[in-house]
């Protein structure tokens, strides 16, 4: 009976723990891993991460992190 009632609120709910947008190829996460937003475009996801703060990386959609703000520094000393 209760595998039941739990089976009903998963298909009422649906999926928990499932991303949203999975064919987004970047995203924005915090430095504990909270995914704040996804993009289809690097330079979009590089903006929004750089106005949300310092604590904000670009991640693949495998998980690789592919820019944080120690980079754009290095970038600009360059």
């Amino acid at each position: 009976m209760l595998n039941r009632v739990a089976a009903r609120l998963r298909k009422l709910l649906g999926r928990a723990g499932t991303r949203h947008d999975l064919h987004a190829p970047f995203y924005v996460t915090t430095r504990h891993g909270h995914i704040m937003q996804t993009f289809q475009s690097l330079e979009l996801a590089i903006e929004a991460a750089e106005a949300l703060g310092a604590d904000h990386y670009i991640i693949d959609r495998h998980g690789l992190q592919i820019w944080d703000p120690a980079r754009k520094l290095l970038r600009n000393e360059e």
